[in-house]
Order: structure tokens, then C-alpha cells, then sequence
């Protein structure tokens, strides 16, 4: 076991490590079995998107429950459209969405962001309250993240995850985005953190889409 863990990425060393700890025996009702075979989420029936929307999805990992336990929200990981032609683009940072891009920021195609391999779930945000040019500039921003590494850490140290990502290349716009942090305190995991519910709940967003599972 040791030597398994010798071997384990300091992420999900530290993931594992504080499923014990918070969860103890309930990590079990969590932690996902292999997706039984689902067919892939329609996408013919969306609306159509925009540059500067916010994909959100409920993910199927270990990883993603606990995200979604700690923050008592319906999703796990949250990503932006950067393009819509030939078909919408979503960048996003991930550990572990493409084995040959782990644990970094990169783009997926949406049917890719929503693969049920990924997604039990998935919605559609848009945030009016960012202009379309503020939109451009902010997709503009973060495509020049791609490849940059997945850091989970608190707010007060060098980070960059999924949301945090996404309010970097927000603040990098004329608007004012005060997402709401959250305080844990848990063994190997404290200090205060940047959940997708920040963005699922702030003002002046419209639900264009929602998917069955969380209507």
C-alpha cells in the first residue's frame, strides 16, 4: 500500500487521504463504480450557446462527490465556452478529464465535457452581467491558460483549478465578480476554496440549459 501511495500524485494522494478522514465508512456510499452504459447527453436539443457561457456538470469520480458534498451543491466542476464554431469549445481545468492531458488546463468540445463517463449531470449558465466584449476578452484570456498545471491550494497561496481559472479570466475584464469563498476546515484540506456553487449561485446569471437529473 506504501508503495502505491509513494507513487500517487500529490492531488490525489491528498484527495484519498481526506476521503478517510472526513468521510470515514460513508466514503463508501460515494465513491462511483465504473458508469454502467448510459447513451451520450443529447445535444441537439440545447439552445444555442455563447462565447462566455458557463458549463457546469455533476462528474461520476470520487473526487467529484466530495467536491459536491463540501460544498452541498448539485456540481462538481465548471468550465467556459470560448468558441461555438463548428461546435462549442470548453476550456476548463481538470485532473483527470484526458488521461494524455492530465492534471492541467485544457480544452474539450462539449460533447466531450459531458461524456457519461464524466457527467451524471450537466447545466448551461449564462452571466448577464458580463458584457459580450468583456465575454471575448475573458475566453481570449483564458485560452492563453491552456497547459498550464491543476493546482488545488487556498486562496492565499499559488492556485489554479477549475473555478479559480475562470474568475482569473473574469477579473482580467472591467467587471466587478466577488464570488463567495468558502471556509473548510478538515483534516489535510483547510483554508478557504472556490466551489462551482460560488457560480451556480451568483446573481445575474440565466439557466439556459438544465439537464434532466437536476431539474
Amino acid at each position: 500500500m506504501l508503495h502505491v501511495l509513494m507513487h500517487m500524485d500529490k492531488y490525489r494522494l491528498r484527495i484519498v487521504l481526506l476521503l478517510a478522514a472526513v468521510l470515514g465508512l460513508s466514503a463508501a456510499l460515494y465513491i462511483t463504480q465504473a458508469p454502467a452504459a448510459r447513451p451520450a447527453w443529447p445535444t441537439t436539443n440545447l439552445p444555442e450557446l455563447a462565447v462566455g457561457d458557463w458549463v457546469f456538470r455533476s462528474g461520476t469520480s470520487t473526487e467529484s462527490h466530495l467536491i459536491q458534498t463540501l460544498s452541498n451543491s448539485d456540481f462538481s466542476h465548471i468550465g467556459m465556452v470560448v468558441s461555438v464554431q463548428p461546435q462549442p469549445l470548453i476550456v476548463h481545468a481538470s485532473t483527470d478529464d484526458d488521461p494524455l492531458r492530465a492534471n492541467q488546463v485544457l480544452s474539450s468540445t462539449l460533447s466531450e465535457f459531458i461524456d457519461p463517463q464524466l457527467a451524471r449531470s450537466f447545466a448551461i449558465a449564462r452571466p448577464n452581467f458580463v458584457t459580450e466584449q468583456e465575454k471575448l476578452q475573458a475566453a481570449t484570456h483564458i485560452l492563453n491558460q491552456l497547459q498550464l498545471p491543476f493546482v488545488l491550494a487556498e486562496r492565499d497561496t499559488e492556485h489554479l483549478y477549475c473555478t479559480t481559472l475562470l474568475a482569473d479570466a473574469l477579473d482580467n475584464t472591467t467587471i466587478s465578480f466577488q464570488p463567495e469563498w468558502q471556509h473548510i476546515n478538515a483534516p489535510l484540506l483547510s483554508g478557504e476554496y472556490l466551489f462551482p456553487s460560488a457560480f451556480a449561485d451568483y446573481p445575474g446569471i440565466d439557466w439556459v440549459y438544465r439537464s434532466a437529473d437536476i431539474q
